[in-house]
């Protein structure tokens, strides 16, 4: 429950993270590498919003009980 709302919102920092990471200081890298961190932020981001919504959606459901 409250386990994969605190694992999604670190998805979610952890890829903002990473996305700036990528925009700012890598700007020199290949074509490659910037694809592979945008991707893994990008999918970090969503599993972490998956995460999140289940997360309180657990919550929500034991409050109702």
């Amino acid at each position: 429950m409250i386990k994969n709302l605190k694992v999604g919102l670190g998805l979610i920092i952890l890829g903002e993270v990473l996305g700036y990471f990528n925009s700012y200081f890598l700007s020199d890298f290949s074509d490659f590498t910037t694809g592979l961190l945008l991707g893994l932020s990008v999918g970090m981001k969503l599993v972490g919003v998956i995460l999140s919504l289940v997360g309180i959606i657990q919550v929500s459901n034991d409050n109702n009980k």
